[in-house]
């Protein structure tokens, strides 16, 4: 299976900037419709949601927890600020309609385990992060862009932007954005990319998957 480099996986959910290597998981958001209407969250609300949310990620980064505690408190963190399944179903593209219940219950699951194996494998390595937040709009569908400044130590700051949605009542990061270039729709093309190449077969991304977990250290 090729192996893809994203840079934004660790700045986006550990707030550090970090770059990353890794296998063919990333995050994605799954767009609704325009008719779906935002939650009533100001800006003001949804900048120290992401100051409080970074602050969490940041301190877990430069703690002394073990590997096993990190991964502890960063699903938390998963699980409660990203809506995981709906990436996971915007993550496998048109794909999504022609895998069988059974698939995408096993994919999502994977892709789950995936991520936060991801997220956690390099921690240790970067200690002394922080960041910034820096303005905040408005964009398609009533979203909020908030850019953040990640200073990492004795290398150069980045500009991140988070993609926030409140459709779920409360606010989830559902993109990243660095570059300009937005990492979701990359890594969308290269999920369904790897399927087209191995038959259409989403038994395919799955073994994959199960592949990679297993060589997870």
């Amino acid at each position: 299976m090729k192996t893809y480099s994203y840079r934004f996986l660790l700045s986006a959910f550990a707030v550090s900037g970090l770059l990353l290597s890794g296998n063919i998981t990333s995050l994605s958001p799954f767009y609704a419709p325009a008719a779906l209407a935002q939650s009533s969250y100001n800006d003001g609300q949804l900048r120290q949601w992401l100051q409080n949310t970074g602050n969490r990620m940041v301190s877990i980064v430069n703690s002394n927890l073990s590997k096993k505690e990190q991964k502890a408190k960063f699903l938390t963190i998963l699980n409660n600020d990203v809506d995981v399944d709906t990436i996971a179903k915007f993550c496998l593209g048109r794909f999504w309609r022609v895998a069988t219940p059974e698939q995408q219950k096993q994919y999502v699951q994977l892709f789950h385990q995936v991520l936060i194996n991801s997220i956690t494998s390099r921690l240790g390595e970067y200690k002394g992060v922080s960041f910034e937040i820096g303005k905040i709009s408005t964009i398609e569908n009533g979203r909020k862009s908030i850019e953040t400044i990640l200073h990492r130590p004795k290398q150069p700051d980045i500009s991140i932007q988070w993609i926030l949605s409140t459709e779920s009542g409360s606010p989830k990061v559902v993109d990243i954005i660095g570059e300009n270039a937005s990492l979701s729709v990359t890594q969308r093309g290269d999920y369904t990319s790897f399927i087209a190449r191995h038959g259409n077969s989403v038994d395919a991304l799955i073994t994959a998957l199960k592949k990679q977990i297993a060589n997870h250290s």
